[in-house]
């Protein structure tokens, strides 16, 4: 019983969230049409608007100033949008970064090898993401972006506990504990992030975003998730450059409630790209995890990794396609009792953490009009793809 709820609160929130993101798009579609639905219709009735009694002018004299305020903030905003996305570079540096203000559905895939331990060796580990970053402004000054982040194990091994055997030595001495490795396919947690942001007029070439994460317990079982209610703070500062953007992002999180053990951890990703014209990008995108709760030497996550990407074009839409390889410097090796894991739990018995080694991953980005784009007919063009003559 426990299962379907966690499997119906997982669905309900993303259906939520689609929902919502959709019913967006419809309604600035449907201002969009209107705004424009206003305009003159053709030619006889500009011919009209002209023949009004010489009064309309006194009226359209003395309309209020602000609206030459907002005409000029449009103005800006499109002259910004069309900057960023008439640049093959500059379109890669808002991708890359966290405090955007285009609206981004990055996929990830992850094929991790990890030591599931008990002298089982290595398994390959299959881990889809979709983290879509949504912002939108408040004002001419700050941005709120809103960052849900949804799992899916393709592939996941884990050491089945229930099935522990003691081992022995020839004399009968025993030797430690082997578990069977079984495979699970299902939904993990899923982490909400919401932040905010000041507008580059304010901070020019700095990213500087505050907010707050959450992890809601909707994985379908205690492999995939931590059966907690969690939260904490989100931080992230980094500078923008000419060709290269770099920034580090923190999430804490503390238990709240929930059925499942005590937790606090933290993901820090830490970010570096240089860029060119032509579309392509190097750097590297890493995400570091620390388990507070586990003992101190075992406490840290920590790889290294080489990126590369070339901003492409599927339809009209620029796509930006990464692909990297990451080596696990700084991993888990052993401990006893229970333990905490960036998957899951495992307690009860001495175990070795689902230990991560090397990892390759396969990231899709695509960029989609955001609502002021959409009110402004403003729909991203790839400058990577070529003009027909």
């Amino acid at each position: 019983m426990t299962k379907i709820y966690k499997l119906f609160l997982g669905l309900l929130l993303c259906g939520a969230l689609f929902a919502c993101t959709g019913f967006g798009f419809a309604q600035n579609q449907q201002l969009a049409t209107n705004l424009t639905a206003d305009q003159p219709a053709n030619n006889g009735a500009a011919a009209k608007t002209a023949a009004q009694p010489a009064n309309n002018d006194a009226k359209a004299a003395t309309q209020p100033a602000n609206n030459d305020a907002a005409a000029k903030t449009d103005d800006s905003q499109k002259a910004r949008t069309e900057a960023i996305l008439g640049s093959a570079m500059e379109t890669n540096k808002e991708i890359e970064n966290p405090a955007t203000m285009l609206w981004l559905l990055q996929t990830t895939m992850d094929n991790t090898l990890e030591n599931v331990g008990f002298k089982k060796g290595y398994y390959n580990h299959s881990h889809l993401q979709f983290e879509p970053l949504l912002p939108n402004e408040l004002n001419k000054h700050w941005t709120i972006g809103f960052r849900p982040v949804l799992d899916f194990y393709n592939s996941q091994p884990y050491p089945d506990a229930s099935l522990a055997k003691p081992t022995f030595a020839p004399n009968g001495v025993p030797t430690g504990i082997t578990m069977p490795v079984k495979r699970m396919t299902s939904f993990g947690d899923m982490t909400f992030g919401v932040g905010v942001n000041p507008n580059p007029e304010w901070v020019h070439n700095w990213l500087l975003c505050q907010g707050v994460t959450f992890i809601f317990p909707t994985a379908t079982h205690n492999v995939l998730g931590q059966n907690n209610w969690q939260a904490g703070p989100l931080e992230a500062i980094g500078h923008k450059g000419k060709h290269d953007l770099g920034y580090v992002l923190q999430q804490t999180w503390w238990k709240i409630g929930g059925d499942g053990q005590r937790t606090r951890q933290t993901w820090v990703r830490y970010t570096y790209f240089y860029n060119w014209a032509s579309g392509w990008s190097l750097g590297t995108q890493s995400d570091m995890f620390v388990n507070w709760q586990a003992n101190r030497d075992q406490r840290l996550y920590f790889p290294v990794g080489l990126q590369v990407g070339k901003l492409v074009h599927a339809g009209p839409l620029p796509v930006k396609v990464d692909m990297q390889a990451q080596y696990y410097a700084v991993r888990p090796s052993y401990f006893h009792n229970t333990m905490v894991t960036p998957i899951g739990v495992i307690s009860g018995v001495p175990t070795t953490p689902l230990s991560p080694k090397w990892n390759f991953q396969l990231q899709f980005t695509p960029i989609i009009p955001t609502i002021q784009e959409i009110i402004h007919h403003q729909i991203p063009v790839d400058p990577t793809r070529k003009k027909k003559a």
